[in-house]
């Protein structure tokens, strides 16, 4: 049965109403006690696990850093004020340093100008070599290509950034040392990555593209990357060659509500997978005087018809009921429970009769 606390002091100084309270509360409880069940614990471990993963994201970009090294200069693309060292293997005559023009061009003895903005290394010894061979100039030629002196590359990271902002970047960098160079994520950062660049050639945005948002603006793509594939699961294919005028953008997590009887109601980040349960815990958990179980989770569709979606806690919680998961902009509502509130209200009325009313099941 139901029980409550209750500071008598001594009876002769009793109000005189005293025990037909007293009386009242204790045929309530009486009348109102059922099959005795297990509080709903408040969910402190999904709490903790919750508050976890907020930080994990920024904690495994740390470590990442720590590991990544420079991209290999084989993989650069040039571009306009590289300066190249071209070697020709038995031909010193045509060993030198050449810089890319403004028009991402060099100048070669007996083929003249050669495009090679764009193209990595590897691609220019490539070119050169079907140059010189396709114009009968050498049988065989052995060219070997070497980044000297990189330009100054110009990138903007935005978004929720420790400091956003332009950055000038030397040399070849990946989007991880990029993003550390910015500071890292801030706290409000969602689970993507925004990367913002010219159209490339279709087959390479193919490859490139995990999930593609629409292009903000005609003749850009954005690549959007998983972080938690990235950092948490190591897929160090999404760690991208930055180039010269990406954007860097990482989103803001979007928020649901959390209302009704928790400690702190108000808007929680949606991040992950997040169940219901870890949504209460970071509104402060149950107001354990007046909370019940039952939550209901208020949705709108595309078509904005409204969705209620009716939960009990305690069955999802202690008897391993499936767990429901939390959608962007979701409003969850915290039922009160009727018996409580009663109990409550009745402390209140009479305060000099009832220290506390700690209600157990």
């Amino acid at each position: 049965m139901k029980t409550l606390f209750l500071r008598l002091g001594r009876y002769s100084q009793l109000r005189p109403y005293g025990w037909g309270a007293i009386i009242f509360a204790l045929m309530l409880v009486s009348a109102c006690a059922g099959p005795s069940r297990q509080a709903p614990p408040e969910p402190m471990v999904s709490q903790v696990q919750t508050e976890a993963k907020q930080s994990k994201l920024q904690e495994q970009l740390l470590t990442q850093l720590g590991r990544v090294t420079l991209m290999n200069y084989r993989d650069y693309e040039v571009g306009p004020e590289d300066l190249l060292v071209i070697s020709f293997h038995g031909q010193d005559d045509l060993t030198g340093e050449v810089r890319v023009n403004g028009q991402g061009k060099i100048t070669m003895a007996l083929v003249g100008e050669v495009q090679v903005a764009g193209l990595s290394p590897r691609e220019i010894e490539t070119r050169l070599f079907n140059l010189y061979k396709e114009g009968k100039l050498f049988t065989n030629p052995q060219i070997k290509v070497l980044v000297k002196e990189y330009r100054h590359q110009r990138v903007v990271v935005s978004g929720a950034i420790a400091k956003p902002g332009a950055y000038e970047i030397i040399g070849p960098r990946t989007l991880l040392e990029v993003i550390g160079q910015a500071g890292g994520l801030n706290d409000k950062a969602s689970d993507v990555i925004h990367v913002i660049r010219a159209q490339s050639a279709p087959e390479r945005a193919k490859a490139l593209k995990v999930a593609a948002a629409q292009s903000f603006s005609p003749g850009a793509e954005t690549i959007v990357i998983d972080l938690r594939r990235l950092l948490m699961a190591g897929d160090m294919a999404l760690n991208l060659p930055i180039k010269n005028g990406d954007v860097i953008h990482a989103p803001f997590v979007q928020n649901a509500y959390v209302l009704g009887a928790v400690k702190k109601p108000g808007n929680v980040p949606v991040k992950e997978k997040l169940t219901v349960a870890q949504a209460i815990a970071l509104a402060g958990g149950l107001d354990l005087i007046l909370a019940s179980n039952n939550v209901t989770v208020v949705r709108f569709d595309d078509n904005g018809q409204r969705i209620d979606l009716k939960y009990n806690l305690n069955r999802m919680i202690n008897e391993g009921e499936a767990e429901a998961f939390v959608k962007q902009n979701d409003i969850i509502y915290v039922a009160e429970s009727g018996i409580r509130r009663l109990f409550y209200d009745f402390r209140n009325l009479f305060p000099g009769q009832f220290a506390t009313i700690p209600v157990t099941y």
